[in-house]
């Protein structure tokens, strides 16, 4: 629920803090005191656009704070969770700074977010409903409809993509096989050119090789020389070493073993070292390339890997002949991809049908909730049906192929039709009212506000409302923006709009309202501007002394 708003800077308000209690709350004022700018702010708090329109004149700087508590079940945590942001006793501040060039920031627990994330989540949490409800339009209704009876559409959203996927790779493939016989050639000729070169695996690293021992081939020979020259003479010495130390082993053998074994190994080693130069010495000179030879397939092979744009011409020779392959048999790749479209389509069709059902039993609940409530917002003769229409191809989607919408009979006799086309203002409040009503009971918003919703109604109408606006209440928190009496009647919390001139400056407070002005300010709305000893016993036949306690017990 929302449980404190502070405002600073917004239009003409200067400095306010609100703290709303549980229940119904409303909101009344003289028109044009500021119940507006209340809205707005709030909105600026859950993630609207920010205006430079917004501040207030003469100031640099504006903020709003929203402080939120909510269930633990909420589905809103998990969200925060998801994007590393805190919480603590499961509750949620929303703070919006707007500066005077128009520019905002938005923090949630004193952590920056994205407007984004702000608006998605304060749509999560609070519904704000006025006179022209998004209820009315068409598009809506299956939403509505799939979130009263708790229909998780996304099954037949995964398959309704897996159809639009075949369907897609279905044209691309008839596009290709359509540029077929060009593709062919072009693979033909990359084909004949790469086997015709014959390249093999590793074969650049040995030419290179090969390339750096054919380039320096003199200097080569020239080191092994020396070098088989310096290990012959080396073997003679340590062969002379070998054969004096043999003679005194007899006499200190302790002491000269050691030195034999490593005069054994010094001279294995060095052996080996003469053999492996007179290997190296024999590649060098019998090398049977010579050095054009060698750059010329460098270049070779490497002008291959640019022209076909790859590391790899071995592999990329395999994946010519794959596609090759491919392309001698289209029938077979065609008739495969059809035969995946008609199965994805028919997979689809049978779920959206299965879902349709679900949808008409659902409609058939909603029906009767409608029915009840309207009978208790005093449109008896009112019948509400959910008209069901079955879409062409071209208009299915992931929600499936139910076109929905709401229709109205307002009286026994009279055509049914669309909500905005049949209803009054009047009726059009109440529908609205019994919809929200219904609805909010499946949904997860914690917070409803309505504004005027008792726009084109009044009397017994108007109470009526507010009787049902007050049981909504017992099961989330309503705030109601409202110029009825018998609305603001029903208040368990009354906050009273004000709006103060002092000194040629203009700002708007609120009075959270105690039993005896509540009364009074019932009896200014059912009055007007003079507040009659008559409106103030009406006042008080219309809150009840019972009432007021009972409310308070809520």
């Amino acid at each position: 629920m929302l449980q404190a708003l502070s405002i600073q800077n917004i239009v003409l308000i200067n400095d306010l803090h609100i703290e709303f209690e549980e229940g119904l709350c409303v909101l009344t004022g003289e028109t044009g005191a500021g119940k507006s700018i209340l809205l707005d702010a709030l909105g600026l708090a859950l993630g609207g656009r920010s205006e430079a329109r917004f501040l207030r004149q003469g100031t640099q700087r504006a903020q709003v704070i929203a402080v939120f508590s909510l269930s633990p079940l909420h589905p809103c945590w998990q969200e925060l969770e998801e994007q590393g942001l805190s919480y603590e006793n499961h509750e949620i501040i929303f703070r919006r700074m707007l500066e005077s060039d128009g520019k905002s920031k938005c923090f949630l627990n004193d952590q920056v977010i994205s407007q984004g994330l702000m608006r998605r989540l304060g749509r999560e949490i609070v519904e704000i409903h006025g006179q022209f409800d998004q209820l009315l339009e068409p598009k809506s209704h299956l939403a509505a409809l799939d979130a009263f009876g708790k229909i998780d559409r996304f099954p037949l959203s995964g398959a309704f993509k897996s159809y639009q996927d075949a369907k897609e790779k279905l044209k691309t493939l008839r596009e290709t096989l359509d540029k077929a016989a060009e593709r062919q050639a072009f693979l033909h000729f990359a084909c004949q050119e790469i086997e015709k070169i014959a390249p093999r695996a590793g074969e650049e690293i040995e030419l290179e090789a090969e390339k750096a021992l054919i380039s320096h081939r003199a200097k080569i020979a020239e080191a092994l020389i020396i070098v088989e020259q310096n290990i012959s003479s080396g073997l003679s010495s340590l062969s002379q070493t070998h054969k004096a130390l043999n003679r005194i082993q007899s006499f200190l053998p302790e002491r000269v073993t050691p030195m034999l074994e490593s005069c054994d190994l010094a001279l294995v080693e060095s052996q080996e070292v003469l053999e492996g130069m007179k290997i190296l010495k024999g590649e060098v000179e019998d090398s049977p390339h010579n050095l054009e030879a060698l750059e010329n397939r460098l270049y070779t092979l490497r002008a291959l890997s640019r022209k076909y744009q790859t590391e790899d011409p071995i592999s990329y020779l395999l994946e010519v002949k794959k596609e090759l392959s491919a392309l001698n048999h289209p029938h077979d790749q065609l008739k495969e991809a059809e035969d995946q479209v008609k199965k994805a389509k028919t997979t689809f069709i049978e779920m959206a049908r299965c879902f349709s059902e679900k949808r008409k039993e659902t409609a058939r609940a909603l029906e009767e909730a409608m029915g009840r409530e309207l009978l208790a917002l005093k449109l008896e003769q009112a019948k509400f049906r959910v008209h069901f229409e079955e879409r062409s191809e071209e208009g299915w989607g992931a929600s499936g192929i139910d076109l929905i919408e709401f229709y109205i009979q307002t009286n026994p006799g009279t055509s049914e039709g669309p909500l905005a086309a049949i209803a009054s203002g009047g009726e059009l409040s109440r529908l609205m009212l019994a919809l929200k009503v219904v609805l909010a009971q499946s949904g997860a918003t914690p917070t409803l506000i309505f504004d005027e919703i008792e726009s084109g109604t009044g009397g017994a109408v108007s109470s009526a409302i507010g009787v049902r606006l007050k049981e909504l209440s017992q099961k989330m928190q309503v705030l109601a923006i409202t110029h009825s009496p018998q609305i603001a009647s029903h208040g368990c919390q009354h906050l009273r709009v004000i709006k103060h001139m002092s000194e040629g400056e203009t700002t708007t407070h609120i009075q959270n309202l105690n039993q005896e002005e509540q009364h009074e300010e019932v009896a200014r709305m059912l009055a007007g501007e003079k507040i009659t000893d008559e409106a103030r016993a009406a006042a008080k036949r219309l809150i009840g002394d019972t009432e007021w306690a009972q409310a308070k017990s809520l």
